[in-house]
């Protein structure tokens, strides 16, 4: 008799059991973990298979690198960059500011009265006025007794009277030829802008009130004054609200200007010197090393 032949799946059962492994030793990645190794062994000892039908194993690494010192240095030198153009803005319109006050001229605003001459005292936003200069020709620092004394007004009186003839020059005017810019009272320490060959005898109607919202003299909407002198001097008035006003407006602008430009430049450098910080702590780290590989199986 004929030997029995073998199954076929017996043959299949022995291939199958017979089939090698593919062990492969892995060695661990810098900053690889042991979950990671083994993930590596695992794709290494799967065997190959030809069939149409078997599962094929695809390995994925994803890598994230951290991020390193050199977004928040460029974000740190922007605004430090921002914040000193807003100061040098901000400190060239506060200059201005002071330059034009300086350099106001008073030739435009001044008007001869001669020997007497009629104010009549206006306040159209009624917040107060800063009245008239009242001159006089004169060196304002010509003193040859040293009495303290403008020789020009030496020996004269001034004067000023309402619309009924009532003197009302101490309600309405500070007079001084003092040449003491210190002393109270004196018209000596009041900006002389361009003025010259004259001396400031007399502010008339300033009635801006001061920090505890006093007013140094006293004058009614509408109200007329005559102001004359003994001396038979000629006299000139300055009108300081019509010199000022031009000046205001200028100063309104630059102020905004110099307050937002410092500002601005302030918020620059504060964002600067937090992002200066960020990127010093991340300074010398590895942008690419800073986070694990991460690899898994994909079926």
């Amino acid at each position: 008799m004929n030997q029995p032949i073998p199954a076929p799946w017996d043959q299949v059962e022995n291939t199958v059991a017979e089939t090698p492994t593919f062990a492969t030793e892995v060695e661990p990645l810098s900053g690889q973990t042991s979950e990671q190794v083994g993930m590596q062994t695992f794709a290494s000892t799967t065997p190959p298979s030809s069939s149409p039908m078997s599962p094929t194993y695809q390995s994925v690494v994803v890598q994230q690198g951290g991020k390193g010192p050199k977004v928040p240095m460029i974000i740190a030198a922007v605004l430090v960059g921002f914040g000193l153009v807003g100061f040098v803005v901000g400190a060239i319109a506060g200059a201005s500011v002071e330059d034009t006050f300086n350099g106001l001229s008073t030739v435009e605003y001044t008007t001869a009265i001669g020997t007497n001459g009629t104010l009549e005292f206006q306040d159209a936003d009624g917040f107060g006025e800063e009245g008239w200069y009242l001159l006089i020709p004169g060196d304002p620092d010509a003193d040859e007794d040293n009495n303290g004394i403008s020789d020009a007004c030496e020996g004269i009186e001034f004067f000023i009277t309402d619309a009924e003839g009532n003197d009302v020059s101490e309600r309405v005017a500070r007079f001084s030829c003092s040449t003491n810019k210190g002393a109270d009272g004196s018209n000596a320490g009041e900006p002389y802008f361009d003025i010259e060959d004259h001396i400031i005898v007399a502010r008339i109607c300033y009635t801006l009130p001061d920090d505890l919202g006093e007013v140094e003299h006293q004058c009614e909407v509408g109200e007329s004054f005559n102001v004359s002198n003994n001396g038979g001097v000629n006299m000139s008035v300055v009108d300081l609200d019509g010199m000022y006003i031009p000046f205001l407006e200028e100063i309104i602008g630059a102020s905004i200007l110099s307050g937002t430009s410092f500002l601005a430049g302030c918020c620059s450098l504060c964002g600067g010197g937090v992002a200066l910080v960020v990127g010093a702590m991340r300074f010398g780290g590895n942008k690419k090393g800073g986070q694990p590989q991460v690899q898994f199986q994909i079926q």
